[in-house]
């Protein structure tokens, strides 16, 4: 069904810009940060890796078979399926009947940016990413903020 596709599509627009949140959306928000789990943030994570990964400045990158990336495909629709009809099923419903899909969109750019912490803030990843220091000019830097 054409508006099941289209609602899906919306609520999953992580990175979205974000309008003023209503009282539907808030609540729907926090019970998907609140009662989504780290295995669920895991799934989610990796199914923006998937994705992303065929984006063409990425691609050379991280080469993801089609395989993979349909069974991420699968598993996020699992998790999206359960907390939506289930987990916060009362919250998506007033969410949806009070604020439209856009308030599935701030919920889960929410949940989205609360998954994407967590994987940030792995050792391994942080000390991976705290090498770019060794290309930053300080001096510029300095000059920059000034004295």
């Amino acid at each position: 069904m054409k508006f099941k596709a289209t609602l899906l599509a919306a609520s999953l627009l992580l990175f979205s810009n974000v309008a003023v949140a209503g009282p539907s959306s808030d609540a729907l928000t926090a019970c998907l940060v609140g009662k989504s789990t780290m295995d669920d943030h895991v799934v989610l994570v990796q199914w923006l890796f998937a994705a992303m990964s065929k984006h063409p400045a990425i691609a050379s990158m991280a080469m993801v078979s089609d395989d993979k990336v349909d069974a991420a495909n699968a598993r996020m629709a699992e998790v999206f399926m359960r907390l939506m009809t289930v987990t916060c099923k009362n919250e998506a419903k007033a969410a949806y009947k009070n604020e439209g899909s856009f308030a599935f969109s701030q919920a889960f750019q929410a949940l989205g940016q609360e998954a994407g912490k967590e994987i940030f803030m792995d050792p391994n990843v942080m000390k991976d990413m705290a090498t770019m220091s060794k290309y930053v000019d300080n001096k510029k830097l300095a000059d920059l903020m000034g004295p």
